[in-house]
This record gives structure tokens, sequence and C-alpha cells, in this order.
């Protein structure tokens, strides 16, 4: 009978250990820092629009999205939050020795969402003084609405010297690694961050002043897929 007992409080006491740790473990908050929401709408012209925060995690946003890969280009952030839309992570990095100010993004009309294709045109900055990544440089039409590494936008901000050094190569090759292990991840040039790296999700984003690999796993582990819209890849 004793024996019974003690069992019987053993058990009790193991399950509210366990009520505890879950009711801890939920309440933590997740990694990186939230970001208010500012919603989703579709624009092809984010230059009037104010994000609110360097890379923005939410927002008006073009109707085509950038998938998984490695780009060699900045992207305007008008195809990025489509993405984090759509539950990437975005890993934004910069190998400039100065850090420059934030540079304005992307948005008017609506456009539809899904079965839409991409065609490529030419950069449509002019002395008209239109700001680069602030227009869609690409036409959705029928039949998908992104594009990859292999066939990005064109480019239409310049990259430094710096984006090629050794010192970088190595941090981007120390980034791609994590391409391996999700699937909804992109890794970016940024030359107006104001961190060496930042990683973003749908309303979070987390800033690094060097590689921490444990960092950035937990981060893309947290967020992978969790953005507001759910498609299939």
């Amino acid at each position: 009978m004793n024996n019974r007992i003690i069992l019987i409080g053993i058990a009790v006491l193991a399950i509210g250990g366990f009520l505890v740790w879950l009711f801890m473990a939920s309440n933590q908050p997740l990694p990186g820092e939230k970001i208010a929401d500012l919603g989703r709408e579709h624009i092809t012209d984010i230059s009037d629009f104010e994000y609110n925060s360097n890379p923005p995690t939410s927002g008006s946003h073009f109707p085509v999205w950038a998938k998984k890969g490695v780009y060699d280009r900045v992207l305007s952030d008008g195809y990025l939050i489509h993405s984090l839309e759509h539950g990437y992570v975005i890993i934004s990095y910069n190998c400039d020795k100065e850090v420059v100010s934030s540079q304005s993004s992307v948005v008017i009309q609506a456009y539809a969402h899904e079965g839409e294709s991409v065609e490529i045109h030419d950069v449509a900055t002019d002395s008209a003084g239109i700001k680069p990544l602030t227009r869609m440089m690409v036409t959705a039409n029928t039949a998908t609405s992104f594009f990859m590494p292999d066939n990005p936008p064109p480019v239409e901000v310049e990259l430094s010297e710096n984006f090629q050094t050794e010192e970088c190569k190595n941090l981007i090759n120390q980034l791609s690694a994590f391409l391996d292990q999700f699937q909804r991840l992109i890794i970016v040039p940024r030359p107006s961050l104001d961190s060496r790296i930042a990683l973003t999700a749908w309303v979070y984003i987390d800033k690094l002043n060097q590689f921490d690999g444990e960092r950035i796993k937990k981060f893309i582990e947290t967020h992978h897929n969790q953005g507001p819209e759910k498609t299939a890849e």
C-alpha cells in the first residue's frame, strides 16, 4: 500500500513538473525581435511605402517572389517580403566596411497570387529620378509567379569590391551550408544593412555582427515555413 502511494506521488510530481515545463516553454519568446505586422497587399511600386525595419519583415510587396538559393545581387524588398509571406527565412549580409543608411523599398496595383509566369525586363530606372529597387522588374503572367537564382531580376544596385573578397566569400559559404537543411531559405547581399548579418522571417528579425551558427540555425528552425500564406513549393 505504501509503495503504491509512493508511486502515485512520484507520478503526480512528474506530471506536475512536466506541466510546469510545458507552461514555461510555451511562454518563452521566439528567437529574434518581433516587429509589428504591416499587412501584405500586392503592389508594383514600393517607393512610397514605409517599412518598420531594415530589412523589412512585412508590408506591401510585389506579386512575384524569390525562391530558395544564394543570389549574387541585391533584390528588391518587394520580392523578398513576398517570400517571407510564404514562410521563407532570408539571410541578408553586408560585406562593406562602412555600413550605409537604410534604403527605401517597394509598391500599387494588386495582382493574383498563384498561377502566374515570370518575364524579366530591363532595368527601368532612368534620369527621371526613379529609385532603384522600388519597381517590379518582373511581369507576372500565367504559369508561375517566382524567379530563382539562375534567372534573377536585372542588377539595379552595383555591389562594391568588398563583396568579392575572400572574407566575404567565406561568409557566404558559411551561410550557404544551411541550404542543405531547409527548403525555404534565401541568402542575399544587402549593402544598406546596418549589421553584418540579418535574419528575417514574417514579423521577426535578428541582427548579428558576426557569424553565429547556433543562433542562425535556431532562428531558421523556429520561423521556417511559418508565414501567413501556406504554399506548396
